[in-house]
């Protein structure tokens, strides 16, 4: 009986002492993000090849605006209840269109994503950030991502680029 009681203490110790890792990331400025949001390289390629999470592609075709005997083509990468928009013009040009990211396994740079609470989200900066009640938009050259934060996390990614 005195071995079982040392026993569940011994291990009650060592559970109590065990070390839980904890990431710290850097904070970076908001011009950071933008010049790599998802931290590797928007191309249709790289995500296609992405594994985690694994996207469904569709191609839809679409006549150049400029040049309507042109057919570029427009690439939707879905992931449950997200997706991401890129354009591809006829000379091979390829550029991320628009998005929206609802689900958590899609991961942003400094590990931002869907659910995480807005005081972790504030430290992953560097610069003041400058909310407007629920949401936040970071605007870049030619790029807008909007922030939308529910309960106090956040709930949902807009992206919208524009080019001509």
């Amino acid at each position: 009986m005195k071995k079982v009681v040392i026993l569940i203490f011994v291990l009650g110790l060592i559970g109590c002492t065990s070390n839980k890792s904890i990431t710290v990331y850097n904070p970076i400025s908001q011009d950071e993000f933008l010049e790599s949001p998802f931290g590797f390289n928007e191309t249709i390629r790289n995500f296609s090849s992405n594994s985690n999470p694994q996207y469904n592609t569709q191609k839809l075709l679409r006549k150049n605006q400029h040049h309507p005997e042109k057919t570029d083509t427009i690439y939707q990468f879905t992931y449950k209840n997200s997706e991401i928009f890129f354009y591809k013009t006829h000379l091979g040009k390829e550029f991320l269109l628009a998005g929206k990211v609802l689900n958590k396994q899609i991961t942003f740079k400094n590990n931002i994503h869907i659910g995480i609470p807005i005081n972790e989200f504030k430290a992953r900066f560097s610069d003041e950030l400058n909310f407007s009640s629920d949401s936040l938009q970071m605007i870049g050259e030619g790029t807008k991502y909007t922030f939308i934060f529910n309960d106090g996390k956040l709930y949902r990614i807009n992206i919208d680029n524009y080019f001509d």
